[in-house]
């Protein structure tokens, strides 16, 4: 009768610890090459947030300079309508007044960053939630830009289409600039504005604090 042949239980052991510790080490090298490549994506759109951020800063400048502008015209026709002023230059102003400056807030980058599902790979929470608040703030921006701009759309703008010459730039009767109508239309466009500027001022701060916290190596303009 032919010998039972010995198994080797040790060297069995052996090679199964080895192949159980390939696979371990494989499954690392992948679970760290997806970190790696989750993390470079994050890097990716914190950048274009921060371009996206330093680009919405200046037109946010440009927007409030702007604004006050617009704003210290309408005081300037306000008090011109008081005083009974000269009818050209208080024509002039109502027509200058006309200019109103529509904002634009950039958002490519965050709604790429959102649509995309990227944003679950954050491990900065914090980074995170300052970027949501960032462009919540953008949002609300653009609720009071257009609350301002409707108000100018649906009364100030139709008045003077009505009243004043805007071909020819003709001034008018005083009693079209003395009119209550229209005194009550410039008192509400320069209230929406100077409310308008406060909350840009907000916005360029929260906007300046978040480059500065972020992009430290970035001089605040």
């Amino acid at each position: 009768m032919r010998g039972t042949r010995k198994i080797d239980w040790l060297n069995h052991l052996l090679e199964f610890i080895v192949v159980i510790v390939g696979i371990l080490i494989a499954f690392q090298l992948n679970t760290c090459s997806e970190e790696k490549k989750e993390q470079r994506l994050i890097d990716r759109h914190v950048e274009n947030v921060l371009q996206e951020a330093r680009f919405n800063r200046q037109n946010i400048e440009q927007t409030i300079k702007a604004s006050e502008r617009l704003s210290e015209n309408i005081d300037s026709l306000i008090a011109m309508i008081g005083s009974k002023g000269d009818v050209r230059s208080i024509n002039g102003l109502g027509l200058r007044v006309l200019s109103y400056n529509n904002s634009y807030y950039k958002k490519t980058a965050y709604n790429t960053m959102v649509t995309s599902g990227d944003i679950r790979f954050f491990e900065n929470l914090e980074l995170r939630d300052a970027i949501i608040s960032l462009y919540e703030y953008y949002s609300w921006a653009e609720g009071i830009d257009k609350a301002s701009l409707d108000n100018y759309s649906n009364y100030y703008y139709p008045y003077v289409a009505e009243h004043f010459d805007l071909i020819g730039g003709t001034p008018q009767d005083l009693s079209v600039y003395e009119n209550k109508s229209y005194l009550n239309i410039l008192a509400t466009y320069n209230y929406m504005m100077k409310n308008r500027i406060r909350k840009q001022k907000e916005i360029l701060e929260k906007t300046n604090v978040f480059i500065e916290t972020y992009a430290p190596s970035t001089p605040v303009k």
